[in-house]
């Protein structure tokens, strides 16, 4: 028995990131995608079905196992930014339910604005804690002046 893994032939197959994984099939629709991770190729094969999709399907036209096509299917869900998605569990005759989706859009990629060199990081400011600011005040003022003492409410301290 061999450890080799088999991979699909190379002009159709997708290779992730993550050494994890193995490779699959990327069907002829989406192809003109294949730069983009696997689960946004999951996505527009989804929106190109025009119908409710389960994990058998994803299985089937992507040559991967079902289980992975499980996964696939709740992260293509739970990515919110890129694809607007619908969910739904239909009860089967032999009451198990089963899980399918419906892509509606997938969103390009996010471009990522880059500064030029001189152009200065946006400072943002928040706050931390629960303290209305003028306690905040109160406690900056009374440290500056070398008064460690906590203040209490009324009080000046001076």
């Amino acid at each position: 028995m061999s450890s080799e893994k088999m991979y699909p032939p190379e002009d159709n197959a997708y290779y992730p990131a993550q050494g994890h994984n193995d490779a699959c099939f990327i069907p002829e629709s989406v192809r003109q995608y294949h730069g983009e991770p696997l689960y946004i190729l999951v996505a527009w094969w989804c929106m190109q079905q025009r119908n409710w999709v389960n994990r058998c399907q994803i299985s089937e036209a992507f040559r991967i196992p079902v289980q992975r096509a499980s996964y696939l299917m709740a992260y293509v869900r739970n990515k919110t930014r890129r694809v607007i998605v619908e969910s739904r569990e239909v009860l089967l005759v032999n009451n198990v339910y089963r899980y399918e989706i419906q892509v509606t859009r997938v969103m390009p990629p996010e471009s990522r604005k880059k500064r030029s060199p001189g152009e200065k990081k946006h400072l943002t400011r928040s706050r931390i804690g629960n303290a209305d600011t003028s306690q905040a005040t109160l406690l900056w003022n009374n440290l500056r002046k070398g008064n460690p003492h906590p203040v209490k409410e009324g009080m000046d301290n001076d």
